[in-house]
């Protein structure tokens, strides 16, 4: 009897210390038990496990729950710990935009972990306020909350709910109230783009995608490898990805857009583009009907350009162009769709504003209105656009179908200022038609460099005392036509003596501005040129009985209007480089010498010729006249890192031959 009694108070003592300890009783020899936040804070590590981060992401996890209706209901939890005092500092205020018209979010919970405490901050302290809006004034709004004072080691633990979508608004009828004002642009369609780098280290991100049974969903991971999984039950299909231990991302200068560099899963609901090109359609058709006023503007048009009887290439010229000009670009909020739904031409034709898709619609309302058979499509500036038919859009542009079947895009939003119908800086870019039969993805075609020339022509001569007086000749086109245009077009008249002279100043900050003539601003029938005379006292220093200067055209070339030639490239580089246009520079120089001198040492003539850049430089003495010649090309916009040696080869010999020059009696 005392023996089952002592058994009976054993057992019980263990039981006793189990549950104070919060051991599991089953616990296996060698296993963990699921790790609590203290434990994700405590093994996350420090700085110096993360190369120096100011802070980690610890976890971050999401569960997106879609309905029939393509609603998202997504419960997230985010931890982060606070490496530095940096990192306390950038942690020290959470932020989470919304757009109230479209999504919603609610901040369920926020925690500062401090060692083995759980302190809790008060989310009634949040401040809902409008968002910072430069160009784009819609009703777009930010909820900010203020931690109190955080200590190195502090772990910030979020939970978050959001229901809804970040794109267009339509109306819809039959929907429950909670859910009407978040059914997505395409009713019952869902997508989503996540990316799984940071520039912050990532201890564990998890993303998981619960649909009803009877969706088909596509899905592609990019960028790199990640682990997914798919499982099932009665009504519901899930799928997860999830990534760990992946350190910061540490974005490099001209590189292309975060969503094609970093890891990242795109999935989508949408059957295919066809079906996404006929919704496109069927939600804006009814946008582009034409009134008096607009078909009245269209034959003033024509009429003031002389093409009332010309072709439908050269109609539709001048209204890209009139567009371009006559619409400014500033998103106003005017009601529900500031989405993917178009205004009215009507509408954008009285407020003379709005943002791409507006003006857009714009341009295809007044090609209809001459007899043009034109449609509105989209695109995405500056990135490319994957395989998976989801929303990867971010502008608008326009359509015209040729009777051969065949499509001529036009850009009016990109054109401001630019002799093109399709600016050189979207080439290759992905697109996608609204049309009523369904189109597939289409991209525009590679612009050689040719089409973006940048010749520049610089004459001068030496003076005895070493001053040089020289004239500077800039003609452009495509890409370079633009850039030459926003010379003129970023400066007041008042203001273009003081530009010039900035323009200028990395020759010499002795630079006197002489005169300066240039092409007219809105003729885009021809190649925008400028003339710039110019003085700069003491250019050539007197060295050892001679005289010592760089080239002036060299300078200017490589020191701003060719930039890149001076930008310090690194050894080794993961991203791809990124210049949106391919460009072509050449420039010659001729410079009168002083009586009884010449060049001692002309620089060899140097060629490098590699897959995606060009240079040839050389220079020599002709009679009295030194001459100089430079040519550089960027074959593609886009130069991945197998051919970034090569790219930096030509930059690096490039950069070499701004050196200077000596001059020497014979």
């Amino acid at each position: 009897m005392k023996t089952k009694i002592f058994v009976i108070l054993l057992l019980l003592t263990i039981s006793c210390i189990n549950a104070q300890t919060g051991l599991p009783q089953s616990l296996p020899p060698g296993d963990n038990p699921p790790p609590t936040v203290f434990d994700r804070i405590m093994n996350a590590g420090d700085a110096e496990d993360f190369d120096s981060a100011a802070y980690v992401i610890v976890v971050d996890s999401s569960i997106n729950t879609v309905n029939k209706l393509g609603v998202a209901k997504v419960n997230s939890y985010i931890l982060y710990k606070a490496l530095t005092e940096k990192g306390c500092k950038e942690l020290s205020v959470l932020t989470w935009g919304y757009e109230p018209m479209s999504n919603h979010v609610e901040i369920h919970e926020v925690n500062i972990i401090r060692k083995n405490k759980a302190i809790p901050v008060p989310v009634d302290s949040i401040r809902d306020l409008p968002a910072p809006q430069s160009g784009i004034y819609w009703s777009d709004r930010i909820k900010v909350l203020q931690l109190p004072r955080l200590r190195v080691g502090d772990g910030i633990e979020i939970k978050v709910f959001r229901k809804g979508y970040s794109y267009a608004l339509l109306d819809s009828e039959g929907i429950e109230p909670d859910d009407e004002p978040y059914i997505p642009p395409m009713p019952g369609q869902y997508f989503d783009i996540v990316l799984f780098e940071a520039t912050v280290p990532i201890v564990e991100k998890k993303y998981i995608l619960k649909l009803p049974s009877d969706k088909r969903l596509h899905s592609k991971i990019y960028n790199g490898p990640m682990f997914s999984s798919t499982s099932y039950t009665t009504d519901t299909t899930i799928y997860t990805w999830w990534i760990k231990n992946v350190p910061a991302w540490k974005p490099q200068r001209y590189r292309p857009d975060d969503t094609d560099i970093v890891t990242k899963v795109v999935v989508a609901t949408v059957e295919s583009w066809e079906a996404k090109s006929r919704w496109f359609f069927d939600i804006n058709e009814k946008q582009f009907e034409v009134t008096d006023a607009i078909k009245t503007k269209v034959d003033e048009i024509f009429d003031r350009a002389g093409v009332t009887n010309g072709t439908e290439d050269e109609k539709a010229f001048e209204l890209v162009h009139w567009v371009a000009q006559n619409i400014r670009y500033s998103g106003q909020t005017m009601g529900k769709g500031e989405g993917y739904t178009l205004h009215s031409g009507a509408m954008i034709f009285e407020q003379r504003s709005g943002v791409c898709k507006d003006i857009a619609g714009m341009l295809v309302t007044m090609m209809r209105a001459a007899g043009m058979d034109s449609y509105a499509a989209m695109t995405m500036a500056g990135s490319r656009i994957e395989d998976v038919p989801a929303d990867q859009f971010n502008h608008c542009v326009v359509a015209l179908k040729k009777k051969g079947g065949n499509f001529v895009m036009y850009d009016p939003t990109w054109v401001t200022f630019n002799k093109d119908i399709w600016s050189k800086y979207e080439t290759e870019q992905h697109y996608l038609i609204g049309t009523p039969r369904g189109e597939t993805l289409r991209q525009i075609a590679y612009s050689p460099p040719e089409e973006s020339p940048l010749r520049v022509t610089s004459t001068g001569k030496i003076l005895p005392d070493g001053t040089f007086e020289g004239t500077f000749e800039l003609k452009g086109d495509g890409a370079m036509d633009s850039r030459l245009r926003g010379m003129l077009r970023r400066n007041r008249l008042s203001e273009i003596n003081n530009y010039l002279a900035r323009l200028l100043h990395y020759i010499s900050d002795r630079v006197e501005l002489i005169s300066y003539e240039h092409g007219e601003l809105l003729d885009f029938k021809k190649s925008m040129w400028w003339k710039i005379s110019y003085r700069i006292p003491e250019f050539a220093l007197l060295v050892d009985g001679g005289y010592e200067f760089k080239s002036p055209m060299m300078q200017l070339t490589s020191y701003n209007l060719f930039r890149y030639i001076t930008y310090n490239w690194p050894e080794k580089r993961r991203d791809d480089v990124f210049f949106y246009a391919t460009q072509l520079l050449d420039a010659s120089e001729k410079i009168k010498l002083p009586r009884g001198y010449k060049v001692t040492k002309p620089k060899e003539v140097k060629e490098i010729n590699e897959t995606y850049a060009y240079f040839n430089g050389e220079s020599k003495m002709s009679k009295k006249d030194f001459v100089i010649k430079q040519k550089v090309i960027i074959k593609r916009r886009q130069i991945p890192p197998d051919g970034y040696d090569g790219f930096r080869r030509v930059m690096r010999e490039t950069k070499k031959s701004v050196s200077y020059t000596h001059l020497r009696a014979h």
